[in-house]
């Protein structure tokens, strides 16, 4: 039972990340300085990125509340009460629900602030050879242990995260930084989904930060001006030099890289509300965001409408699946290949895990789940069922490298029931490509196919999509396979 449909809340939940990230920034830019609000519609092009496409909701969110907490923090740092505490405190655990990376940058760029301004203040007094102990204490007290306060709760959820067994032993990446990982932080590659387009587009994006950047550093220059405010740029370098050592997975997390390119150009953002600008220069910010936020709106609805007719084909079938049942889809093309050939999606694989709609409007169990097969997550399979360890064959999880999400799909479904007595009631077939037909896994896949399953349904749209059901399925008792997972 639920309150709107699942298509809607989906809906509901994404409008509600679009609406939160430019006012986020808004937030924080007006914490710094009340006439940078202007330097909001640099939130714009960042909306609809690689990281949203991929379906990472929780870290998309997560991306506005590291402005609400950074803003919070930056409009009381001089001033907190008790409730400004809790606010706080709140805050930051809101960010740590929606995602731990997130939280991290948030903390390292308030703890970079922090030394910052308490240099600033501390430094006349060294100067003039007046520096007390009393005073460094009083400063210590208010700039590190009130926000400290703030922010316990958050950090002993943390700690009580990473002792978690399975986060400490987990894999690490340690492919070591290339030239293209500098060129796709140089470039704003996190704002590429689909095609050529947007990545001529990201580099505009990448050339306004950069003009900006330059108009500010000429005018500092002319004018031998420093803010208390350019501490920002003590957060960018940290931010660039995380990207650079980090690893592109750990714990369990992947796209590192591609969430932490982020960071330095929304730390930016804050570092340019701290400056003063001409009425002009405010007003071709401006102009030049909101192009590159049309032509990117516009490049993505071509997208999406190319993409919806293929995802429409996907689940044309899904009317002849019935309720509390198991699904195995079977992806062969994760991009997607349109009939000339052309890939549908050069980063992103929308196909990947879009039986989820058929089991969310269905209420059935999909059985490619990848969230039901880590332990982090508040759904997963049982260990002497779950499909990822028993239907999947030659898996590599160390590499993220899936027997059933594989192209083609490394699987053993046939005699899935006789090992785990669990039931894989449908298999979903989508696009085959040539190139696969000749390979051992598809034989594999197609001959157990011809053993235990009858084909009920092929799309008419392209013949994309084919539905299986198991032949024993008039004997099938009213004990669900997928009550058993």
């Amino acid at each position: 039972m639920y309150i709107v449909p699942p298509l809607i809340a989906q809906k509901l939940l994404l409008s509600g990340y679009i609406i939160l990230l430019p006012i986020s920034i808004r937030y924080a830019l007006y914490a710094v300085r009340p006439d940078a609000v202007f330097l909001a519609f640099l939130a714009f092009p960042f909306i609809y990125n690689y990281v949203l496409h991929m379906g990472f909701y929780n870290f998309s969110y997560s991306m506005a509340m590291f402005f609400f907490v950074v803003g919070y923090w930056l409009k009381h740092q001089n001033h907190f009460t008790f409730r400004r505490v809790i606010t706080l405190s709140v805050l930051s655990l809101l960010l740590y629900f929606c995602h731990l990376f997130s939280l991290v940058t948030a903390y390292i760029a308030i703890a970079f602030l922090t030394v910052w301004l308490t240099i600033l203040e501390l430094a006349p007094q060294v100067r003039q050879q007046k520096f007390n102990w009393r005073s460094f204490a009083q400063v210590l007290r208010m700039r590190v242990l009130v926000p400290l306060c703030a922010f316990l709760p958050t950090l002993i959820l943390v700690v009580m995260f990473l002792a978690r067994k399975s986060t400490v032993n987990s894999d690490i990446d340690t492919s070591r930084l290339t030239w293209k990982h500098i060129f796709y932080l140089l470039s704003l590659h996190s704002l590429v989904s689909f095609q050529k387009p947007e990545f001529l587009l990201s580099i505009a994006l990448a050339g306004l930060f950069a003009a900006t950047c330059l108009y500010v550093l000429i005018t500092k220059l002319a004018h031998r001006q420093i803010n208390v405010w350019d501490g920002f740029l003590l957060v960018v370098v940290a931010y660039v030099l995380m990207y650079c050592i980090a690893p592109d997975k750990m714990s369990g997390g992947g796209n590192i890289k591609q969430r932490l390119l982020f960071y330095p150009f929304f730390i930016l953002i804050l570092w340019f509300g701290a400056q003063s600008y001409h009425w002009i220069v405010k007003q071709r910010i401006q102009l030049v965001a909101v192009a590159i936020t049309l032509m990117l709106l516009g490049v993505h609805t071509i997208q999406y409408a190319e993409l919806n007719s293929y995802l429409e084909e996907y689940v044309s079938g899904m009317h002849l699946i019935e309720p509390n049942t198991t699904l195995l889809p079977l992806s062969f093309s994760n991009t997607g290949h349109a009939p000339d050939g052309k890939v549908l999606s050069r980063r992103v694989k929308p196909f990947w895990h879009v039986s989820g709609y058929i089991a969310a409007q269905k209420h059935v169990v999909v059985l490619n789940n990848y969230q039901a097969a880590l332990d982090y997550f508040p759904i997963a399979y049982r260990s002497e069922t779950s499909p990822f360890l028993h239907i999947g064959i030659e898996n590599y999880p160390s590499k993220g490298n899936w027997g059933i999400e594989a192209e083609p799909p490394r699987v053993d479904f046939l005699n899935y029931p006789q090992r785990t007595g669990g039931h894989v009631d449908y298999v979903l077939i989508w696009q085959v490509l040539e190139g696969h037909r000749t390979l051992e896994n598809t034989k594999s896949i197609f001959k157990q196919l011809e053993e235990g399953y009858d084909l009920i349904y092929t799309s008419p749209q392209r013949g994309l999509m084919q539905l299986y059901r198991r032949k024993d399925w008039g004997r099938k008792t009213e004990e669900v396979g997928g009550s058993e997972l």
